[in-house]
């Protein structure tokens, strides 16, 4: 897949799970620390979105096409599949449910290829660690098993990521 093709595709599910953590939000309104918790999340994912269109924007026209970036195929059919399942009006506003269509979501590739297309086109961003702690202390509040357990593969999946980019750092 070509650059500004990836670019414009994971700005589409940053802006797509800001809508899911609206949704979210407006369903536990009665329950105003559960609809805060979405309401800044919508919003951070609103601005990996406006992050990524402004990458987009400052590609260089040969880059874009370019440039391509092989083997994200399994891993963009798995953000589709997690997005649909997080879509899902079935969920309501089971909050257990919530966080964990929010859980299995942030635990896709979605994050890594923000960074690394932010990296690729060379446009500043922050780190997401602060959107990923606010979730699973949420999470972690939670009494229900399966949460727990989603909590708990995504805290791994950082602490890899964490140990990863050190080991990247130290000896690369």
């Amino acid at each position: 897949m070509d650059l500004a093709n990836l670019i414009a595709r994971c700005r589409s599910y940053e802006g797509r799970a800001a809508d899911i953590y609206r949704t979210f939000a407006v369903r536990t309104r009665a329950q105003p620390d559960v609809c805060k918790l979405w309401t800044a999340l919508a919003r951070e994912e609103e601005e990996h979105a406006r992050t990524l269109e402004r990458a987009g924007r400052l590609l260089e026209p040969t880059d874009g096409w370019h440039v391509t970036l092989d083997g994200w195929e399994d891993a963009l059919a798995e953000i589709d599949e997690r997005m649909q399942r997080a879509e899902d009006p079935r969920i309501g506003g089971d909050f257990d449910r919530q966080l964990m269509a929010a859980l299995a979501l942030e635990r896709t590739e979605m994050d890594h290829l923000y960074h690394r297309l932010s990296r690729l086109t060379r446009t500043p961003v922050g780190s997401t660690d602060e959107h990923l702690e606010r979730l699973l202390s949420a999470a972690e509040r939670c009494t229900n098993p399966e949460v727990q357990m989603q909590a708990g593969m995504l805290r791994a999946r950082m602490l890899l990521a964490r140990e990863s980019h050190g080991h990247a750092v130290n000896h690369g």
